[in-house]
């Protein structure tokens, strides 16, 4: 939790999506908490989520995951986008076969 909530900028951003509720108040007290919960917690000699958060994070370090995150947050964001696109793809494949065609039959 510690690599979670950081600071006060982090609770608001939780509260605000409804991930967390804070009843303490303050958003840096509760950051403060989250920050000094991991020295009062004793944890097991083996982590059975380490290996899952290392790739995790791992995964969202790379630039292509960044990138794709990206077009599908800002550009293909509701299905009619998506469906947009298919049907631009679709008449570009046709218009260019058509155009294959017709200098085919300009040559014969």
């Amino acid at each position: 939790m510690d690599c979670l909530i950081n600071t006060a900028r982090d609770v608001r951003l939780l509260c605000e999506n409804k991930i967390l509720h804070n009843c303490l108040g303050d958003d840096e007290v509760v950051a403060n908490m989250f920050n000094r919960l991991r020295d009062s917690v004793a944890l097991p000699l083996y982590n059975f989520y380490g290996d899952i958060f290392h790739n995790v994070n791992e995964y969202c370090d790379r630039r292509w995951s960044r990138w794709i995150a990206n077009l599908r947050h800002n550009y293909f964001n509701t299905p009619w986008t998506i469906i947009s696109v298919f049907a631009a793809l679709f008449l570009l494949i046709l218009t260019l076969t058509q155009t294959v065609f017709s200098v085919l039959a300009y040559f014969q």
